[in-house]
């Protein structure tokens, strides 16, 4: 039981860590997560035996380098980023816009990849590893039209934060838009997060049909707003592309990925 309540402690220490705010002391990470300093200490020692933070003196910790060797094993045992990389590369090449390809975890969005705007007037967005509250944004609107009641009640069962005057707060409010979603494939954001930027999105879906992600297209909003329609269908395009990309791996278990070089014969 000791070690049960060790481990459901350690993701929200290392949810403290972010761009924002890459250290943290010991007082701090006690404070901040409600524990007493000495089992904020013993967390944060054990987690730099394992590689996960690193001491960096004074009693301060940062992240480690072990996280980058747990992403590296995870994109390698990922599909998902390699076969939606050329198609975000494409629908970027073709509307100009920023592309950004993220999943739902924890009730958020977590951004996965991304291709910037060629625009001169272009929206830079979140990093890749960044979160967001899925509410408020293109992308969380397509994950969330196709989630569970306990991801919805995971992402909507707090307070809903505003962003904007266009942010929408309101549950009932957002689940009737979400049905819509539903229905059409595409969502829309409108100045939701920052405002006079607009965004488009879509559900990818994977060879059983579930949601494993989302794709969106972002810009100034005099820009996208007179496109909408069709910028809508260009993303839902895309995403369909990824699926059957998705679908195609899974049929052929050793096939390398599309566009892949190393596929190619050495003859």
């Amino acid at each position: 039981m000791a070690m049960l309540q060790t481990i459901t402690k350690v993701g929200p220490l290392l949810d403290l860590f972010s761009i924002e705010r890459p250290e943290w002391g010991v007082s701090e990470a006690a404070e901040a997560l409600g524990m007493p300093r000495s089992s904020a200490h013993a967390l944060l020692t054990s987690l730099v035996e394992t590689g996960l933070l690193v001491n960096v003196g004074r009693g301060r910790y940062r992240l480690g380098w072990r996280i980058v060797e747990l992403y590296e094993t995870m994109r390698a045992g990922s599909d998902l980023r390699t076969y939606a990389a050329p198609v975000l590369a494409a629908l970027s090449e073709q509307t100009g816009e920023t592309i950004n390809l993220g999943v739902l975890e924890r009730g958020q969005v977590l951004y996965i990849d991304k291709v910037a705007s060629r625009h001169q007037v272009s929206v830079t967005g979140l990093r890749v590893g960044s979160r967001l509250e899925a509410h408020c944004c293109g992308l969380g609107k397509a994950l969330l039209a196709f989630a569970t009641p306990a991801q919805l009640d995971a992402a909507l069962g707090g307070t809903l934060r505003r962003y904007t005057e266009n942010t929408i707060t309101n549950r009932r409010a957002l689940e009737a838009q979400l049905l819509e979603v539903r229905r059409t494939g595409i969502a829309h954001e409108n100045g939701e997060v920052v405002r006079d930027v607009a965004c488009v999105a879509a559900p990818v879906k994977d060879s059983f049909g579930v949601v494993v992600a989302a794709v969106s297209l972002s810009g100034p909003l005099y820009r996208i707003g007179p496109k909408r329609e069709e910028l809508g269908r260009a993303v839902r395009t895309a995403t369909e592309e990824i699926g059957r990309r998705l679908a195609a791996a899974d049929a052929a278990p050793h096939a390398v990925p599309f566009d892949d070089p190393s596929r190619l014969s050495a003859d």
